[in-house]
């Protein structure tokens, strides 16, 4: 039974008429509560996006619960890394194509200092100057804020 939830706190309905699983509180007023589904019935994350507002009196159908993120499966702890990283570097990848003239300056400042020291008689330093300035530029350019 739960009186009154904070914003994050984690519910898990016992007799209120909610589909089971954890729900995080997302926004609490003195109204209810609008909650998040996070973990299904076996408390394992999922990402649903079903928001549920509960009535202040229904709010005693719940209990307190553990929030799911903690348990998730190495399996898909890794399988959700490498998403990410995929939908990240494909992101940067056409964030710099839609800039391709300023994209390639940076590039090419970034390789003159990986590659052209000797052809371009660059000491240490000039060499790993263009190598940093080359870098930030791709990275500022790819981040969009261009």
């Amino acid at each position: 039974m739960v009186d009154s939830p904070a914003v994050y706190d984690h519910l898990r309905p016992t007799t209120a008429d909610c589909p089971a699983g954890v729900y995080r509180v997302v926004g609490v007023g003195d109204d209810g509560a609008t909650l998040l589904r996070v973990g299904d019935a076996d408390e394992q994350r999922v990402n649903t996006g079903a928001v549920v507002t509960v009535p202040a009196d229904s709010l005693a159908g719940f209990e307190r619960a553990d929030n799911p993120d903690g348990n998730r499966r190495p399996t898909a702890l890794v399988r959700s890394s490498l998403d990410n990283f995929s939908w990240s570097a494909r992101a940067f990848v056409r964030t710099l194509a839609k800039r391709p003239l300023v994209s390639a300056g940076a590039l090419a400042l970034l390789l003159a200092g990986e590659f052209g020291q000797d052809a371009l008689s660059l000491t240490g330093l000039q060499a790993g100057v263009l190598i940093v300035v080359g870098g930030l530029a791709l990275v500022y350019v790819g981040s969009g804020r261009l």
